[in-house]
């Protein structure tokens, strides 16, 4: 065989071999697309057997002021699709956005059942007459708060509403051992706290330094104010080293000092007008 008869011999066949791996590279891609769409066939014909309509759901937890209907209300409207296509997520978050829901968890169980714990917020103070507080201080809006009498009220005309549940939170602390409760807190537009306890007397703290005060009226409320707190209309605290109690059925203000260099007290009393 002559050198031009071997080359057209060996082109032939690289011609083939390279026929063959087309052959084969489109065999692998044809059935690769097969695989392909057999696989999602069979994937959507599962779906469709597991995806099972719900027949049965349950809404648990403890409620004191949720209305369970209108939670049966929520879940119904999001009731869009089966076992495995319902969108459990945006059922989740159509919950949360009731100001009464704190947390919710959504779980399947098979074959066709779908259970909701909810957990309540807990109030602690009434905000205005539409909203209450949670312990962060979230402001959370309801109709009508009138259910909620009984906890205290706060407003502000400046700052924020976890600011103030923050204040509210330290001064309860700090009023403890006189046995004072709060049952209104407000935040006046210069930024001056005024607190009103459960027994109606009022306290003016001011803008700086609260928490010193507060520690100043323990001192004086141990000492001898417990024993006239029937009688006690307003405690102003003011006052850089002492305080001024305004009584509800006289004219005399008790103007009562601190001395600086010592925890004893020193009374003055001054007749006004």
């Amino acid at each position: 065989m002559t050198r031009s008869e071997q080359q057209v011999s060996s082109r032939t066949k690289e011609d083939d071999r390279s026929v063959v791996d087309k052959l084969m590279n489109n065999m692998s891609k044809i059935i690769t697309l097969l695989l392909f769409f057999s696989i999602a066939y069979g994937a959507n014909l599962a779906i469709q057997y597991l995806d099972k309509p719900i027949t049965k759901v349950s809404i648990e937890g403890e409620f004191k002021y949720l209305d369970h209907q209108q939670l049966v209300a929520l879940v119904n409207g999001q009731m869009n699709g089966g076992f495995i296509t319902i969108d459990l997520k945006a059922l989740q978050n159509v919950l949360h956005q009731h100001p009464w829901v704190a947390e919710v968890s959504v779980q399947r169980q098979w074959p066709s059942y779908m259970r909701i714990n909810v957990v309540e917020e807990v109030p602690i103070a009434r905000w205005g007459d539409d909203a209450f507080l949670n312990r962060l201080g979230d402001k959370l809006i309801i109709k009508d708060n009138s259910q909620l009498a009984k906890l205290p009220l706060m407003t502000a005309e400046f700052g924020s509403s976890s600011e103030v549940m923050k204040q509210y939170q330290r001064l309860t602390d700090l009023l403890l051992p006189t046995g004072l409760k709060l049952s209104k807190l407000k935040l006046d537009r210069l930024g001056a706290w005024q607190v009103e306890t459960s027994n109606g007397i009022q306290l003016i703290l001011g803008r700086n330094q609260v928490g010193e005060k507060i520690r100043r009226l323990v001192l004086v409320w141990e000492t001898d104010l417990n024993q006239q707190a029937s009688k006690i209309k307003t405690i102003d605290l003011r006052y850089p080293n002492g305080l001024a109690v305004s009584w509800k059925s006289t004219r005399k203000v008790a103007i009562k000092r601190l001395d600086e260099t010592s925890d004893e007290l020193r009374k003055v009393t001054i007749i006004r007008g």
